[in-house]
């Protein structure tokens, strides 16, 4: 984002002119507007199906709001390359695009916990109740000084004032989660590795975990990106290069998303419960073993069960 201009800002929908800067520092491309677009509305489908197909799950619907977040994000740059000199695109696109993978973050932080719910307490250092807590309060606390940040540094720059304060603001909170996703995958890890002779014989286990794996990797690289692009500054060398930002944001993010639409965690619990009630096929030991405990995840019993352990 470069400094106030002295020059007078042109119309929003003026043609691009390199000659005169605009908050993007480029020409939002088409091609990757258009793409990303497409591909976040169909995930949000996919997403949104999902949910009202397993209405008990709640968690499901935090990728929801993650891939609407993506959607608009996304869907405002590639209006933002007709008019690129819009302070209203480029402000909503920074806000919902720092936001929204703070939803999808929380998703993956319950996926965790389905995990061990079929798994058993015992593949877990800590109470499921007590992590996820600890991470939904991160989360919130993180989400919001990134979309605070964002919003206060967009609107620094229009009135022509310093966006350091928002920036700050943004680092911190990006840097916050970035540490909190990089420990909450030691935990993963550990949950993985105490359960891996389940995960290993049963296909859907083993679909998830790698699934949870790819998504967390990939909100560890976006975090990378993201803390080093604000270091630099709204005029840095990162921030002004569209392309790193198509791969190391809106690739990740749809990634993450996508993994979760192939292997989503809603079916892993109902294939649970169907291959429990279907008796003409023998339930595995570790599908025994978490028919109860699904159940009792659908119906919000499962956390105090598994505290009380």
């Amino acid at each position: 984002m470069p400094n106030a201009s002295p020059s007078p800002t042109p119309p929003s929908c003026t043609a691009y002119d390199p000659s005169i800067s605009n908050s993007f520092n480029y020409l939002p491309s088409l091609a990757p507007g258009l793409i990303f677009t497409i591909l976040f509305a169909l995930s949000l489908a996919l997403h949104l199906w999902k949910a009202l197909t397993h209405p008990r799950l709640w968690f499901l619907f935090l990728f929801v709001c993650g891939a609407l977040g993506e959607l608009l994000g996304w869907a405002a740059r590639l209006a933002a390359h007709y008019c690129s000199y819009s302070s209203t695109l480029f402000t909503l696109q920074i806000a919902v695009l720092i936001l929204s993978p703070a939803f999808t973050q929380a998703g993956i932080y319950v996926v965790l916990w389905v995990l061990v719910v079929i798994l058993g307490r015992e593949v877990s250092p800590v109470p499921p109740k007590t992590y996820l807590g600890i991470c939904f309060g991160i989360d919130v606390i993180c989400g919001t000084l990134q979309a605070t940040g964002g919003g206060l540094a967009a609107s620094a720059v229009d009135e022509g004032e310093s966006p350091q304060p928002g920036t700050t603001t943004m680092v911190v909170g990006i840097v916050f989660q970035l540490v909190s996703t990089c420990v909450f995958s030691l935990l993963l890890d550990w949950v993985a590795w105490k359960g891996r002779a389940q995960i290993l014989k049963d296909r859907s286990l083993l679909l998830i975990t790698g699934a949870t794996f790819l998504a967390v990797g990939c909100m560890i690289t976006r975090g990378v990106y993201r803390s080093i692009e604000l270091i630099q500054g709204w005029e840095g060398y990162l921030i002004s290069t569209e392309r790193f930002f198509i791969a190391l944001d809106g690739a990740m993010m749809i990634i993450a998303l996508l993994a979760f639409n192939i292997c989503n965690p809603g079916d892993l619990l109902a294939d649970f419960k169907r291959q429990e009630q279907n008796a003409g096929i023998r339930v595995p030991l570790v599908r025994e073993k978490a028919s109860k405990r699904a159940k009792d995840f659908e119906s919000g019993t499962e956390s105090e069960t598994l505290e009380r352990n």
